[in-house]
């Protein structure tokens, strides 16, 4: 678990440092500023659950790409929630909810679909 746990931040510390980046301009905070911000999140999450990927069962797969998508997402979505904070003289706190949840959510999304991709291809290349 610690291991997913580190992928997890890890991942989350680079697409968080790709957010701010992207988000340059004044009074203006986006999740995906741009579409590189995105894609890069598909990509390191795809790779950091294929890193820590065996030869798990369906479940035990499930749960350990999750780990490592809700690790990212939550240090990805603090981020957007903290650039909300400094961007805005007074921030909404509806808002920045809403920019940690997002970041949140779609880490996990990726994450689900990247860990269930990658369990078929290898079950699929075994059969």
């Amino acid at each position: 678990m610690g291991q997913q746990l580190g992928l997890g931040l890890a991942v989350g510390a680079v697409v968080s440092l790709m957010c701010w980046r992207g988000n340059q301009t004044p009074h203006l905070v986006s999740t995906f500023p741009d579409g590189l911000t995105f894609l890069m999140l598909v990509v390191l999450l795809s790779v950091a659950v294929w890193f820590d990927q065996r030869w798990r069962g369906r479940a035990a797969s499930l749960r350990a790409g999750l780990t490592i998508a809700a690790a990212a997402g939550v240090i990805f979505g603090s981020t957007v929630a903290l650039l909300g904070t400094l961007q805005f003289t007074r921030p909404a706190v509806v808002l920045l909810a809403f920019g940690f949840l997002t970041a949140l959510g779609s880490s996990l999304v990726v994450g689900g679909v990247a860990t269930l991709a990658l369990w078929r291809w290898r079950h699929a290349r075994a059969a």
